[in-house]
């Protein structure tokens, strides 16, 4: 299948499969100068796009493939997990910050309260 087929079976933009395969993220064939995706490659698409709403950077991915022909999975599965670990301090730090939140919120009424107390 062209790229038009390949972009809409996998949902990624035209423009973002040409930028997977000129990084080295996508083998593609070719016929001529058209390429040519088969399924290995939409399943690849779409894989590296989940990954990117993931937050996983392009470059993060490239490097996770090296010069090898697939990923290495483990190093995949470890830069998941590392991800896993920033998203959960993140959480922490922001259930902090809502906390801190709630408590000036308190403090800046019991202030109100108090301004509306004086005659």
């Amino acid at each position: 299948m062209y790229l038009n087929e390949a972009s809409k079976l996998s949902g990624a933009t035209q423009r973002a499969i040409r930028l997977y395969d000129s990084v080295g993220l996508l083998t593609v064939s070719r016929v001529g100068k058209y390429r040519v995706y088969n399924q290995e490659n939409i399943y690849l698409i779409k894989l590296i796009k989940e990954a990117q709403t993931l937050g996983v950077a392009l470059s993060d991915m490239v490097a996770l493939k090296g010069e090898n022909e697939d990923f290495d999975w483990q190093a995949v599965s470890h830069c998941l997990i590392q991800k896993q670990a920033a998203v959960e301090e993140k959480i922490k730090e922001l259930e902090l910050q809502r906390e801190r939140i709630k408590n000036y919120r308190v403090s800046i009424d019991k202030c109100i309260q108090e301004l509306d107390s004086y005659p």
